[in-house]
């Protein structure tokens, strides 16, 4: 089937997306977070609530958990569990993500509190967050990019792994960290939050699970994939 990569770079790739496709980050929870918060725990908890859940659903969960609990570190330690559980019930999976703000919490605290997640070394930071239960490469990931703006990550979500398979750019059983590199390696480093954010914005208009919309995608000539459903 080959690779995208033989057939185009990662800048003409990137242009075609950024002209077809609408980020709007009231869509995104993460970035609903930075904009409107702009917290560093804020965001990290944003996106822990983004777990296997749309960001719809995780957007109503930020909202209830500003409005009820607080989105300090402070707050989270300080709340009640069930009081806490409930306020993030429509992001699902209330209880496992309660336990996993409760300790991320507490462990933010236990490093210094939330100018930690500011100073720290993005690699020794993400060590930090994958110890903590409940929080695992992607949610790492998506942090660092969009918060420090690390170069050498690329947040791999559902839809980004589904089109890297697709393109060729991993095998189909490729794990996160495969995957990982491999769009980095694609996209170049400094690019990988806004080509992660386009990817899924691709994902869910076009590269769908199901069905995708191959003739009507904008690299639809260069994806091998769409090549063969022609």
């Amino acid at each position: 089937m080959g690779s995208i990569a033989e057939r185009a770079s990662g800048d003409l790739v990137l242009e075609r997306l950024r002209s077809a496709l609408r980020v709007d980050w009231k869509e995104y929870v993460a970035l609903v977070a930075e904009r409107t918060d702009g917290r560093p725990f804020a965001v990290l908890a944003a996106i822990v609530l983004s777990q296997n859940t749309n960001d719809k659903n995780s957007i109503r969960a930020y909202e209830r958990l500003r409005a009820m609990v607080g989105l300090k570190p402070e707050d989270v330690v300080n709340a009640d569990f069930h009081l806490l559980e409930d306020a993030i019930r429509p992001a699902g999976l209330s209880r496992q993500k309660a336990r996993t703000l409760k300790e991320l919490a507490m462990k933010v605290i236990e490093w210094g509190g939330e100018e930690y997640l500011l100073r720290e070394d993005p690699n020794v930071l993400r060590e930090k967050l994958l110890s903590v239960p409940g929080v695992g490469p992607k949610t790492a990931d998506v942090f660092l990019s969009l918060v420090r703006k690390a170069p050498g990550v690329f947040a791999v979500d559902t839809h980004a792994a589904r089109i890297a398979r697709r393109w060729g750019l991993v095998r189909d059983k490729a794990g996160y960290e495969e995957t990982s590199r491999a769009l980095l390696q694609f996209f170049g480093e400094g690019r990988s939050e806004e080509a992660h954010r386009l990817l899924i914005a691709l994902g869910r208009t076009y590269c769908r699970a199901r069905n995708p919309l191959c003739s009507e995608c904008p690299v639809k000539d260069l994806c091998p994939s769409a090549q063969l459903q022609s």
